[in-house]
């Protein structure tokens, strides 16, 4: 049986649940293959499925790619039969996509499992409308079927398939950052993110927080510079540094012997002591990213419910630069709070104390289902239909004047350059209330790209990676 995945976009972003997917597809002696919108338009997918016609086809969806995703779907329908499948954040934390015209099953959650054996029952003609994970359109009805329980041995699971990914974007595979991940789950409750819903829906389902050994980690990384072009390995968990200490000596003992490019992670500033840093510079690890978030530590603590301290965050900061890491801090602006431009400015503050190699910012998005989405509309900040926008560094959602609206947009496209060139703070409200946004948004997109490219992610072939670039930062551009 064949199955299409199919994306709205990529922009330089292996995206691993699909890999993973396919990985377990093709254990199972499945045959896949990717198809992303914006690089081959409807009408070479309509090609595509006409000459691999495949029995599924599975959408990948994050909040706001699911407005053009369906949209393709309809149109497919149209001329094609097949079952079509919304899986990804979106689908898992808004089911009542199951309703639109033309979706005939969602997958909630981890999918390594549940989508397999959805497969296998269409293959062999079985009850798949009853596969555990799904919500699936049947006898004119939506049957929705228990959720599996996690998958505890990550080892168990196949590496990630690279290839589907590579094979429908060659920018992927020139590209010399390649990511990986060492573990699933987080045991973190902040409100505009994702993880406090995913743990209600597996509560008593198994561990939240699994990670796989070293010696696994390392083999798919050593799998992965033979076989393709790297200069840096990218570990994306959100915690990395949530295990035990033995974890990371066997880890670095197998990184140093065995792998040459540097190693960049995320941390959590409670997480973060200066043995396990000292460790893990010694084995390679070149840059970290800690989530800032919010300077006023109130506000952190009980709207977006960080339980740091700004303490904690300035002594995590202080240990990574020590030991000269690059270090990247990512800030949320645009919270749903009063005065919420001024809440934004003690986070600026904060940055400028920091003192980070590139300060990044999003303003909050309230994506559906999270708690911050029902605290904005408890507090009077959302209209009853939240807009949903693509991207989160457009502007904000939120019902705040039109003037404080100008302030934090502006203010986020700033953030980075005001942080790096601190002599502009004190211009902060001239610069943020002029009509000057479009230029704004220009220097945004070009200080992160020069960061991203030149500083954390550097170029492995400029020849072969800098016209895509380049097209990218155009796409984002238009996008935002």
């Amino acid at each position: 049986m064949k199955i299409l995945f199919i994306l709205k976009e990529s922009v330089m972003n292996e995206r691993l649940g699909i890999m993973c997917l396919s990985a377990s597809l093709k254990a199972q002696g499945f045959k896949t293959r990717l198809a992303i919108c914006d690089t081959l338009g409807i009408k070479k997918i309509k090609e595509l499925i006409n000459e691999y016609k495949p029995e599924v086809v599975g959408y990948s969806v994050m909040t706001g790619e699911h407005i053009k995703l369906l949209e393709v779907n309809r149109i497919l329908k149209k001329e094609f039969k097949f079952i079509s499948v919304f899986g990804g954040p979106h689908a898992t934390f808004f089911p009542d996509l199951i309703n639109e015209d033309g979706v005939d099953a969602i997958c909630v959650g981890e999918g390594d499992v549940a989508f397999t054996e959805f497969c296998k029952r269409v293959s062999e003609g079985k009850d798949f409308w009853s596969a555990p994970n799904f919500l699936v359109k049947h006898g004119g009805k939506v049957i929705e079927n228990e959720v599996l329980p996690l998958v505890e041995n990550l080892d168990t699971l196949p590496l990630p398939d690279r290839d589907i990914m590579y094979r429908a974007d060659r920018a992927l595979y020139n590209g010399g950052g390649k990511i990986f991940t060492s573990s699933r789950g987080c045991p973190y409750h902040c409100t505009y993110c994702f993880n406090s819903k995913y743990n209600d829906l597996y509560k008593n389902k198994g561990s939240v927080v699994r990670y796989r050994s070293p010696e696994n980690l390392i083999a798919e990384i050593c799998a992965v510079i033979e076989n393709y072009p790297v200069n840096v390995v990218s570990i994306v968990d959100d915690t990395f540094i949530a295990k035990p200490k033995e974890w990371f000596v066997r880890f670095v003992k197998l990184y140093k012997e065995k792998v040459k490019p540097p190693f960049s992670i995320n941390v959590r500033a409670n997480l973060v002591n200066e043995e396990i840093i000292s460790l893990l510079k010694d084995g390679g690890l070149t840059s970290a990213l800690i989530g800032i978030e919010c300077g006023n530590q109130e506000i952190a603590n009980s709207v977006l419910k960080r339980n740091l301290t700004n303490e904690q965050i300035i002594n995590a900061c202080s240990i990574i630069k020590k030991y000269n890491i690059k270090l990247m801090t990512l800030s949320l602006i645009g919270l749903p709070v009063q005065d919420s431009y001024s809440v934004d400015l003690e986070t600026l503050d904060l940055n400028i104390k920091i003192k980070p190699t590139f300060a990044l910012s999003s303003i909050l998005y309230p994506y559906p289902g999270t708690p911050i989405e029902s605290y904005a509309r408890d507090n009077g900040l959302l209209s009853e239909k939240t807009p949903i926008l693509e991207t989160n560094k457009r502007a904000s959602v939120f019902k705040f004047s039109d003037t404080e609206k100008k302030k934090i947009t502006n203010l986020h496209k700033l953030f980075g350059l005001i942080v790096r060139l601190p002599f502009l703070r004190k211009y902060t409200d001239f610069l943020c209330v002029l009509p000057l946004t479009f230029l704004y948004v220009m220097l945004f997109y070009f200080w992160y790209g020069y960061n991203m490219k030149f500083i954390f992610y550097p170029f492995l072939s400029l020849r072969k990676e800098f016209f895509h670039y380049v097209s990218l930062w155009y796409r984002f551009l238009w996008k935002t």
